[in-house]
């Protein structure tokens, strides 16, 4: 029997159109497996992804969601990888709007700034391993999710934050490829594009974004997500900035923290000092 080199995982919940043609940019290969998981009882795609993996056979992982696809040369820049030492690599991306395919904004900060650091091999590495944090766009060796036993949070949302970032702390090695090989869609009415619209939506990232936060600060990596988060969630104002203000207190986190922490990230950017190292 022929060794699977790419698994490819796709989590399915709605729309069997944008499953079809997500299904059907998928390279059609022996050493290809396609592994759709449907997200029966809208437990998420957080608990689809694991489920799969549970059954992946691949070297490398892929992860493609119902209504994105791939580029058609995807599977000449997956063999140009098939035997890179890396345990994770990133690609480049474009952005569209899912009913036209014209060109979308979405994402569009994380392309420049992949480009941006193409020429600074220290920021590109911490940017990929920790300031990335969608599975998609990525080939991921298995041994590496495997060892470390590493899964998806089974959240409202931001279920693959942890992923990514529990990937890229692990990883000995992490290389980037400024090649497309995802095109990621906006649409009205996905999970993306209400990222704060309902109350378990807002709390399911506060939880994330603060457990992520306190792993980085456990490892001494500057990147305040959470702070973030709640910066934003004050802007918003009303209950949006209830529901964040009584997970900062029944959290004990300071305000004073969460304003040095955002200063830090407005001077990092005002100055274009680039992401932090990790020293």
């Amino acid at each position: 029997m022929e060794s699977i080199n790419y698994t490819i995982i796709i989590p399915h919940f709605g729309d069997p159109g944008l499953l079809s043609r997500a299904m059907a940019s998928v390279p059609s290969r022996d050493d290809v497996e396609l592994l759709v998981e449907e997200d029966t009882g809208r437990k998420g795609a957080g608990y689809a992804r694991n489920r799969a993996l549970d059954r992946a056979r691949g070297k490398w992982i892929l992860f493609l969601d119902s209504d994105d696809f791939f580029e058609p040369e995807a599977l000449s820049l997956l063999d140009r990888h098939a035997e890179d030492e890396a345990e994770v690599i990133c690609f480049n991306i474009r952005a569209v709007h899912s009913d036209t395919l014209l060109p979308s904004e979405r994402q569009s900060e994380k392309t420049r700034l992949l480009e941006k650091y193409a020429s600074r091999p220290a920021d590109l590495d911490f940017f990929c391993r920790y300031c990335y944090p969608e599975p998609w766009g990525k080939m991921i060796r298995r041994e590496l999710i495997v060892r470390e036993g590493i899964r998806f949070d089974e959240t409202v949302c931001a279920n693959d934050y942890m992923f990514s970032v529990l990937c890229g702390l692990n990883a000995g090695k992490v290389a980037y490829d400024p090649s497309v090989l995802y095109v990621v869609t906006e649409r009205p009415g996905s999970v993306s594009s209400g990222y704060i619209d309902r109350p378990d939506k807002l709390q399911s990232r506060l939880d994330v974004y603060w457990r992520v936060q306190r792993l980085f600060d456990s490892r001494g990596i500057r990147l305040h997500p959470f702070y973030g988060l709640w910066m934003m969630c004050r802007m918003e104002g009303g209950e949006v900035f209830e529901m964040a203000e009584r997970f900062r207190k029944d959290h004990s986190i300071s305000r004073f923290r969460i304003l040095k922490g955002c200063m830090e990230r407005i001077l990092r950017k005002r100055f274009r000092t680039g992401v932090p190292n990790n020293a």
